[in-house]
């Protein structure tokens, strides 16, 4: 179900419209500037084979899986779930989003391409208080204004690649890890998943996704293995279970430059041209704190420090 509303998506559209063109199509990775994409060619090929996973643009293949999976079509276009129910998607959303700016320009575009095979698609704004709050405890159906800025390296900040909390994707499943170990992984297991507190899925749960369990067994896995090569393998088999039972989260365009202003008299900072000779083009946006700046700020330093004090 996933793959096809993920075929159904016209990335290069949003691509053209909403960044003029730049950066390249993605279904959602983590930064491509992580070492584990770039270490060699092991590395190169695991993330051209996440970041290609069901990006294409192919309606009709999306509309053959849906068939092939029972959400018929009604007498109305609109598909149906398995059992004739009707199905609707609600693509949720914080209420304060600018409605010209780009996540809701690109779930606009994401309500159109996903009626035209037939899905009842809503655009539903939340209140920005408690929606995290919502989303945690599973009643929020979509996050769609995030991007996914995290590396350099998988396993310093993991969440993107296996559900750990609940912050980000299958918020439910990663509260049910959160709490393993604790008195409350053992309580209230005779309740609906939903209505615990807090909501979780729990392995022993029969919604219990058996690709994140896949997930969960390898990550754990990292954290004792001391051979970095061997955990950079890890990763690479978490990223096929990604591809091979995903999209778990799906993304739209990836590096995209970024313009980086700096003042006039703030000295030593790198170029795009310097970043380019060094590595890979710098890495911006990250939602892990950059570094050397935390503990050696005077990495940078004003050319006149007087006129700044």
């Amino acid at each position: 179900f996933r793959q096809a509303l993920s075929h159904a998506y016209d990335r290069a559209d949003v691509q053209k419209a909403v960044y003029f063109g730049l950066g390249e199509l993605s279904n959602g990775t983590m930064s491509p500037k992580a070492i584990e994409y770039n270490l060699n060619d092991d590395a190169k090929a695991a993330y051209a084979s996440w970041r290609d996973s069901y990006k294409a643009f192919d309606p009709a293949k999306a509309e053959s899986i849906l068939d092939e999976a029972g959400y018929k079509k009604g007498a109305d276009g609109k598909r149906t779930l398995t059992d004739g129910s009707p199905m609707k998607i609600l693509v949720t959303y914080p209420a304060d989003e600018s409605p010209n700016g780009e996540h809701m320009q690109k779930n606009e575009r994401l309500i159109k391409n996903w009626s035209a095979i037939g899905i009842d698609a809503t655009l539903i704004p939340i209140p920005n208080e408690g929606y995290d709050e919502k989303w945690r405890a599973g009643e929020i159906m979509m996050k769609t204004a995030w991007e996914v800025g995290d590396g350099p390296n998988h396993l310093v900040y993991p969440q993107w690649v296996v559900p750990i909390e609940g912050d980000r994707w299958a918020p439910v499943h990663g509260k049910g890890y959160d709490v393993r170990g604790t008195a409350t992984e053992g309580e209230e297991l005779d309740l609906d998943p939903w209505k615990r507190s807090p909501a979780r899925i729990l392995p022993t749960d029969k919604d219990f996704d058996a690709g994140i369990g896949k997930l969960y067994e390898i990550y754990d896995k990292t954290k004792v293995e001391p051979d970095v090569m061997k955990r950079h393998a890890m990763v690479w088999d978490m990223i096929k279970v990604h591809v091979e039972g995903g999209p778990y989260f799906s993304g739209t365009i990836t590096n995209q430059p970024r313009i980086i202003l700096a003042h006039s008299d703030l000295k030593n900072i790198p170029t795009r041209d310097d970043l380019l000779k060094e590595g890979l083009g710098g890495f911006v946006n990250p939602w892990i704190i950059p570094a050397p700046a935390t503990y050696d700020p005077e990495t940078w330093f004003w050319g006149n420090p007087a006129d700044h004090a």
